[in-house]
C-alpha cells in the first residue's frame, strides 16, 4: 500500500486528498534512511544528476522479498525429508504434489512437450508471487502499536506484499521478457529475427511485460487499500472477510501471472 512505481504514482499522491487516509502511497524505506553517505545514496545513470528516491534502493522490499524466498525454501526443506513413494504420504506431500501437478498441467497445456524446459521458471514465479501476495495479508496493524515495532519517519513500519512494489513486478516481468525472447531463438534459431521485421511485434515487447507488471502491482495495492479502509471503518469483523478475499485474489493473481508467462513462452516456441 505504501509503495508504487515512482514515475507512475508519485504525481498521483498530489491528486489524492490526505483526508482519505491514502497519503501513504509511494512511501518506503530507502537506502538513505540507513546509509547517510551521499556518495552511496545518489543515483547516477548516463551522466544524469541525482534521481532522488526514484533511483534509491527499497530496503523493505528486499527484506520482504528475501522473506518470501526463505518461506519457500523452508517449506521445501520441511517437506522433502517426509516424501515417500510408498502410499499417499503426509499432508505436506499432498500439498506439494497438488502444487506440482497444478503447475505441470498449466505448463503442459500452453507449451506442449517443451514444458519441461520452462517448468522450474513457471513454478518459481508462481510460488514467489503467491507467497508475496500472502505475506501482506496479516494482522500487522495490531502490532504497529507495540513499543518494539520499528518506526520510520515517525510512522510505524508497514508490512505489505512485496508485489505492491513496481520494482518487484517489473523485475519479474523483465525475467519473463528475457526468457520469452531467448526461447524464440532456442526454438527457431536466428530465423526468429524475421518475426521482428513487423513493427507490431516490437509493441509486444513493451505491452506484454508492462501489463504483467502493472496488473499485479495495481491489483495487490488495491487489495491492501481496501483492507486499510475496512480496518478504519469496522475494525473487528469486516477485515476478516476482506483478508480472506485478499488471499483469494492473491491466488488468482499468482495464477494469472504464471498463466500469461506460459502462454507467451508457448506462443514463442510454437511454429509460426
Amino acid at each position: 500500500m505504501r509503495r508504487a512505481p515512482p514515475f507512475f504514482l508519485i504525481s498521483c499522491n498530489h491528486l489524492i486528498p490526505d483526508e482519505l487516509g491514502l497519503d501513504m502511497l509511494g512511501k518506503n524505506l530507502p537506502l538513505s534512511y540507513f546509509v547517510h553517505d551521499q556518495a552511496l545514496n545518489n543515483s547516477y545513470f548516463l551522466g544524469l544528476p541525482q534521481l532522488g528516491h526514484v533511483g534509491d534502493i527499497h530496503i523493505d522490499t528486499l527484506i520482504l522479498s528475501a522473506t518470501c524466498m526463505a518461506v519457500i525454501l523452508l517449506g521445501a526443506a520441511i517437506v522433502t525429508p517426509t516424501l515417500t513413494s510408498d502410499g499417499a504420504g503426509g499432508k505436506g506431500q499432498a500439498i506439494a504434489e497438488g502444487i506440482y501437478g497444478f503447475i505441470e498441467d498449466l505448463c503442459k497445456g500452453q507449451m506442449g512437450h517443451h514444458y519441461k524446459h520452462f517448468f522450474p521458471l513457471i513454478a518459481a514465479i508462481f510460488l514467489f508471487v503467491l507467497v508475496g501476495n500472502f505475506i501482506g495479508v496479516g494482522p500487522w496493524r495490531a502490532l504497529e502499536h507495540m513499543a518494539w515495532w520499528p518506526v520510520h519517519g515517525g510512522e510505524p513500519l508497514e508490512v505489505c506484499s512485496p508485489t505492491t512494489d513496481f520494482n518487484v513486478t517489473f523485475g519479474l516481468a523483465s525475467i519473463v521478457l528475457i526468457v520469452y525472447l531467448c526461447s524464440g531463438f532456442w526454438a527457431h534459431g536466428l530465423g526468429y529475427l524475421k518475426l521482428y521485421l513487423n513493427p507490431i511485434e516490437w509493441l509486444d515487447l513493451i505491452i506484454r511485460p508492462a501489463t504483467l507488471a502493472l496488473r499485479l502491482m495495481m491489483v495487490i495495492t488495491a487489495d491492501e487499500l481496501m483492507r486499510a479502509a475496512a480496518l478504519m471503518m469496522v475494525p473487528v469483523l469486516l477485515p476478516t472477510g476482506v483478508m480472506a478475499f485478499e488471499m483469494f485474489i492473491g491466488i488468482i493473481q499468482a495464477f494469472v501471472f504464471a498463466l500469461l508467462t506460459s502462454i507467451y513462452i508457448g506462443l514463442t516456441v510454437s511454429h509460426h
